[in-house]
């Protein structure tokens, strides 16, 4: 029995086998994984040629930056004090490991990583019409109160990003097949593209642009490296423009523009009209026009939720009230919220501060961001504002930590210490880490944690690119994008995305698509 296991093919059956599973699984079901993951390991451990596992290995030299950057895992344990954190870390990591080993040691077929990649892009399509069915009531009997519960199958934002790679895949398959299935693959394409435009996540979206550009990229590379890199103007003038556009002072207002304004409102309240900087949307002053006597009144009769209590992602209800009635360009009083409908109130009551915002999709997102980053008072409940201080507090920890960092366990001790020196503005339950892959092994391992990551990318990307293989290109560029925005080496699910496919790049016989 032990003799058949060992056989030629039984070990490369079962890891095709076990490499398919891990594909559906990324998308729907973490034990799905957790199963694939220990039968990656037995094929490995039944491939007892050890001169061939060595030989295997030993040829794919993009593995030698990922072993090294995992090597200092261990190493940063002997400056490290909370072991027990520690070693979940390596827990975590060591999907890094088994998972590329293994690819490296079963070189695949073209056709047969199609196959794996054909179980990926189906997993993400099916949970994909699900999460929207349920959302949408068609199926199922979940409430939602925000965007970020439309996945039900993880992470809505490490899902964002198989969606972007799913994509991708599809777009890279269309220049090779027949006409029919070219259609089924564009439809795919711009099922996947409305997902992440509907879902509202910012790194889905980065990792879908991300995609696009990347792979215009590569075509025009395969033609000429001057005209490639003349690709990059126009994309990296649209991401100035929209960093401007974020960033731009009309949303501070001009409060000279109302010079005169009236006192009372119709029936006779006074009015009060704060201008103060922060306070305008779009140039709308948000506390202008202001009577919440009157506002108050009106909306303790039309809603069980107070008027002083907080809506449904945890804010004052009276200021997404305010919000609202601004973006509808109508006082706040009596009158103006005479205006509002019963889903208008609704919305108000979900925390939405305007119908834009509730019709969903990536500019209520946008807008969102702006008003967040114009608006920057209060960073608690705001991802990007809270990001922002996740930022901040890494940098000064790097300050005092840049040589070796604080080890491989401190993480979030030397956050949490951080802080409370800072008197931070944040809550004690949006107090994390630093949601940025960079700056999170800069802090952990130092200059040389930092140095081995980017190591570990452009290494990758050069092989890709001589070595033909747009798959690992997209795959690098999607990972580096998302890194800036999320801890992705710091969970399960995001090892496992990294994992799944830069084991796909080594185990290629020949370029996969």
């Amino acid at each position: 029995m032990i003799e058949l296991l060992k056989g030629k093919r039984f070990p490369h059956q079962l890891f095709v086998f076990a490499a398919i599973a891990f594909a559906i699984g990324l998308s729907t079901s973490k034990v799905i994984l957790s199963i694939s993951t220990m039968l990656l390991i037995l094929a490995t451990l039944l491939h007892s040629d050890f001169r061939s596992f060595r030989e295997k290995v030993g040829s794919q030299k993009v593995l030698f930056p990922l072993f090294l950057y995992l090597l200092l895992h261990i190493v940063a344990l002997l400056w490290s004090s909370d072991l027990a954190y520690a070693s979940n870390d390596l827990k975590t990591k060591l999907t890094l490991l088994i998972v590329p080993v293994g690819f490296a040691i079963h070189p695949l077929e073209k056709t047969t990583v199609n196959r794996i990649l054909f179980f990926f892009v189906a997993g993400v399509a099916l949970t994909s019409v699900i999460n929207i069915l349920s959302w949408h009531h068609l199926i199922g009997t979940k409430e939602y109160s925000d965007i970020r519960e439309l996945s039900l199958f993880g992470s809505h934002i490490r899902y964002g990003i198989l969606v972007a790679m799913a994509s991708g895949i599809c777009l890279l398959w269309m220049k090779s097949v027949r006409l029919a299935v070219r259609l089924l693959l564009a439809t795919l394409f711009v099922w996947f593209s409305y997902y992440t435009y509907f879902s509202q996540i910012v790194s889905g979206m980065l990792a879908l642009i991300t995609v696009i550009i990347g792979l215009t990229f590569w075509l025009a590379y395969q033609k000429s490296k001057v005209l490639a890199f003349c690709t990059l103007i126009v994309p990296i003038g649209i991401v100035l423009l929209a960093i401007f556009s974020l960033l731009s002072s009309n949303q501070k207002g001009d409060p000279a523009q109302f010079k005169t304004l009236p006192t009372v409102t119709a029936n006779g309240n006074p009015y009060t009209h704060n201008m103060e900087p922060g306070t305008f949307i779009d140039g709308k002053p948000v506390l202008a026009f202001l009577c919440e006597e009157e506002l108050r009144r009106s909306w303790n009769g039309k809603s069980a939720v107070s008027y002083d209590g907080k809506d449904e992602k945890g804010q004052p209800l009276r200021f997404t009230l305010m919000r609202f009635l601004t973006d509808l360009n109508v006082r706040k009083d009596s009158v103006g919220f005479q205006k509002l409908t019963s889903s208008d109130i609704s919305l108000v009551e979900q925390g939405i501060a305007s119908r834009e915002e509730g019709d969903g999709g990536f500019w209520a997102r946008w807008n969102g961001v702006r008003f967040q980053l114009q608006n920057n008072i209060d960073p608690n409940g705001h991802s990007m504002l809270q990001r922002m201080e996740y930022w901040k507090t890494a940098w000064k920890i790097i300050q005092k930590n840049w040589l070796i960092g604080v080890g491989t366990g401190d993480v979030q001790q030397a956050f949490d210490q951080q802080y409370i020196q800072d008197n931070s503005r944040l809550l004690p339950e949006y107090r994390l880490r630093a949601h940025n892959t960079y700056l999170t092994s800069w802090i952990s391992f130092g200059v040389f944690g930092l140095l081995l990551l980017f190591w570990m990318i452009f290494s990758v990307l050069r092989s890709s690119l001589k070595l033909t293989s747009p798959l690992a290109f997209i795959f690098m560029l999607v990972a580096a994008s998302t890194f800036l925005l999320e801890d992705t080496l710091e969970t399960q699910m995001g090892a496992s995305f990294f994992a799944f496919f830069f084991g796909l790049f080594c185990s290629e016989k020949k370029p996969a698509l």
